[in-house]
């Protein structure tokens, strides 16, 4: 089966050089017009770029298809070069192994890379991914060192503060924060955002809520760690 995020890659490049030839070829007597249009080309590039790593996320975090996206993200991150979205592959096939049940996997990849992911210089790719594997390795002060208001407000994902409220065992605002989006969003980050609503709902001892909480989350794909770790402990 041919692998969408390549193809797409690689049609982009080809489009890239073809308005890059046709720059040289109808301006071949006019050297500046060439440069000015090729800054242009240039800038134009690097903007479809970054729409295109924006909207990769969309095509591949569906909890339907999570073993295949696996395969789908390891081929592109083997075959396309270009750093950011390289860095943008890497992100997502790390998340894919962290929310599957690979646990072993997913602790050997970030490893691999780890001199990729744990460099000083912080930036939303990487943060995001070390706040959650210092989280899943139980590295308490390493994720309360590491975490940063400014940086979370930026990345705009609540996950982060809710496992830092967690770890803070401020478990009502944890709860409130979890809350926070709506039963129509029933996409990976609301799967999470249940996982850590019911962590609160057992030690606030909310009985029925969390009952609500866990017959929910039941109905949701297992190949989804959370998922599968739900069930085990309340539905076996």
């Amino acid at each position: 089966m041919k692998n969408k995020i390549v193809l797409s890659y690689r049609f982009i490049i080809l489009v890239y050089y073809l308005l890059a030839f046709l720059i040289v070829i109808m301006n071949i007597n006019h050297l500046e017009r060439v440069l000015i249009y090729s800054l242009i080309l240039i800038v134009l590039f690097g903007i479809v770029v970054h729409i295109y790593i924006l909207n990769i996320p969309k095509l591949l975090l569906s909890n339907k298809y999570i073993e295949k996206n696996l395969s789908t993200v390891k081929e592109a991150i083997d075959k396309i070069h270009n750093k950011s979205i390289n860095d943008s592959l890497i992100t997502i096939y790390i998340f894919l192994l962290e929310i599957s049940n690979y646990k072993e996997e997913y602790q050997n990849f970030v490893e691999q890379n780890s001199k990729r992911i744990f460099d000083e210089k912080q930036n939303k790719h990487w943060y995001t991914i070390k706040l959650q594997y210092y989280y899943n390795l139980n590295k308490k002060d390493e994720y309360l060192k590491l975490y940063d208001p400014q940086l979370d407000n930026k990345v705009k994902n609540p996950l982060f503060k809710i496992m830092y409220l967690i770890l803070n065992e401020e478990y009502e605002e944890a709860l409130e924060l979890s809350k926070k989006v709506t039963s129509q969003q029933k996409d990976i980050g609301y799967v999470m955002r249940l996982y850590y609503r019911i962590i609160c709902l057992e030690h606030l001892e909310k009985e029925n809520e969390l009952n609500d909480c866990i017959n929910e989350m039941v109905e949701f794909n297992d190949q989804i760690h959370y998922v599968k770790e739900i069930k085990d402990k309340y539905k076996k």
